[in-house]
């Protein structure tokens, strides 16, 4: 069923059998209001129905495949394709057909999303991938009239952002969960049970409501004798994580942890630096089997060696066991700051009753930097993955564009390296600190210049996406940012009371979206094509075409064997 530059239509109650390649789609990106509803979509064999078509190859489908987003997806049952509901926002970026170039598909909010039920699809159940919905500004036709409004920031550098919520979904005896890119989607009511993945996510962001919780009344479940693992592997970026009244149940079967933060943090399509905060409130690990580990400080195998060093978990109440805060176990220097050694039922990390909070740096490439203060008085462990992080070394996140460590909040440190262009300092998240009742500051000395970072600091045009690849912004700085410049330090503030008025929008302006191309892709030792499409790539052992391409918004159309670590193909 095909809904093809349409509005405020029914598709509702049908049932659609092994159906090639797609089973409800919406084709161009301007569909605004159509309502599917209560349908069952079944594949007897997920490669029956993955197949080349009219909209792309055969990796390219799915039990629902939406190229239009502001349509309402409710009660539908989708079982036994490759994918059940995937949204490639990136795919089609610009739109197709008659919205081709008038749309913004990734950017586009969603319609009503819930009690939706997604099983035994060989690859993802719900994949709403590469969504960061925006205000955009449309007519009637679901066409653009101000190309600018899909951009991460409004003119005058405020978050941009819609929120949309998922509520009621049930998924289960899917491989995978989740989504590579999601930012201002919560989950309300979510359920994942015997899932190869709880949950898999990669990059996120701060709502741009103002509300705090990503996950929110959520069931994560693994029964001992049925396929899957209990691991939500969940999202790394310099931005607030939030879970709450959410339980985890049953077996890690021998997994890393119930609940892993940064996934695939320092690979590409991630989010970065990895100095992510996990905000707790009456998460349940009660109702793990005896010797579940209930968290980790990365995922095992699939994270560089900051992934393992850099996020945190925080919490009010007693979802971490009573502590206020818990670092990874390779930071041994908070031990000085009365931080406890935990076991592998806490990651092994470090349990605080200090506030533990995220410091970031934006800017180009600096080399190593140096902190110098509470936490990292220690001599350095250069061995992986530490790698003198916790005596404060700090490197560079080459593809967003900065630096990232854990802090404590209310103290005082010092950075020191070789600044040779403006730097963009940032310090927590206010919204953690509404949430607490509290305001919270570091004091950070640079090149003999000492200032107070404050949670209410003015974060205009500032992004945890970075501003070199992705969903990022370019690097902009305001008078009243913490600014690193000529190698010392200039203190910012809060932003004003009253913003200036923006200016009026101009309907064929170029937009700022930036699409994903083949020059961004990763761990490339080779271009194999004239266009950058086709390469030899490295750290391609157990890993799929699909996840490589799809990691950084791209679609994979094939793949080879090389002969000799080489263009040519092996026949």
């Amino acid at each position: 069923i095909t809904v093809h530059g349409t509005h405020g239509s029914l598709v509702d109650q049908n049932v659609i059998w092994d159906a090639k390649a797609v089973g409800l789609y919406v084709e161009d990106g301007n569909e605004m209001d159509n309502t599917f509803s209560n349908n069952a979509v079944v594949c007897s064999w997920w490669q029956k129905c993955s197949v080349d078509w009219v909209g792309g190859v055969a990796s390219q489908t799915g039990g629902a495949f939406w190229i239009g987003m502001t349509n309402n997806m409710i009660g539908n049952h989708i079982v036994g394709h490759e994918i059940a509901w995937w949204t490639p926002g990136t795919f089609r970026g610009l739109g197709h057909g008659r919205a081709s170039g008038r749309v913004c598909p990734a950017h586009t909010p969603f319609g009503e999303i819930r009690d939706n039920v997604f099983h035994d699809n060989s690859r993802f159940g719900i994949y709403l991938d590469n969504q960061f919905p925006r205000n955009v500004k449309r007519d009637e036709d679901g066409f653009l009239t101000d190309r600018s409004s899909c951009n991460t920031f409004t003119p005058d550098g405020r978050d941009n952002g819609v929120v949309n919520e998922v509520v009621n979904q049930f998924d289960w005896h899917n491989t995978f969960v989740g989504h590579y890119a999601l930012g201002d989607i919560a989950f309300i009511n979510y359920t994942s049970v015997n899932n190869g993945h709880a949950m898999y996510w990669k990059q996120s962001k701060n709502f741009a409501d103002g509300r705090l919780w990503h996950m929110k009344d959520c069931t994560f479940a693994q029964g001992t004798d049925d396929w899957g693992v209990l691991q939500f592997l969940g999202p790394s970026g310099p931005f607030l994580f939030g879970m709450k009244d959410s339980v985890f149940l049953g077996s890690t079967r021998g997994g890393n942890g119930a609940l892993q933060a940064g996934q695939h943090c320092g690979k590409g399509g991630a989010g970065g630096p990895c100095n992510v905060q996990y905000l707790l409130e009456n998460v349940d690990f009660s109702g793990l089997f005896p010797g579940s580990k209930k968290i980790a400080f990365g995922v095992r195998g699939q994270v560089e060696d900051q992934g393992y060093v850099l996020p945190m978990f925080v919490a009010k109440d007693n979802s971490l066991g009573g502590f206020r805060s818990m670092v990874s176990g390779h930071l041994d220097g908070f031990a000085q700051e009365g931080c406890q050694k935990l076991g592998p039922e806490w990651g092994d990390g470090w349990g605080c009753s200090a506030p533990v909070r995220r410091l970031n740096i934006w800017g180009p490439d600096s080399g190593n930097l140096k902190l110098s203060g509470p936490g990292y008085a220690v001599g350095p462990n250069w061995a992986s993955p530490t790698g003198g992080r916790n005596a404060g070394e700090m490197y560079y996140d080459w593809q967003h564009g900065g630096y990232g460590t854990p802090v404590i909040a209310g103290r005082s440190y010092q950075l020191s390296g070789g600044f040779h262009s403006d730097m963009v300092v940032e310090f927590t998240d206010k919204l953690l600190t509404d949430y607490l009742g509290t305001r919270e500051s570091v004091h950070l000395q640079v090149g003999g210049v000492k200032c107070e970072l404050r949670d209410t600091d003015d974060r205009r045009f500032l992004t945890p996406q970075g501003y070199i690849h992705g969903y990022g912004w370019p690097l902009q700085t305001v008078s009243t940012h913490n600014i690193i410049r000529g190698g010392a330090l200039r203190c910012g503030g809060a932003p004003p009371e009253q913003l200036p008025p923006p200016p009026e929008p101009d309907a064929m302006a170029p937009t700022s979206i930036r699409l994903p191309f083949c020059r961004d892709l990763p761990d490339v030792k080779r271009q194999c094509s004239d266009d950058g499409c086709r390469v030899l790539a490295g750290g391609m052992t157990n890993r799929a075409c699909t996840d490589y391409c799809e990691a950084m918004g791209l679609m994979c159309g094939a793949a080879w064997e090389e002969v000799n670590n080489d263009c040519q193909v092996k026949e």
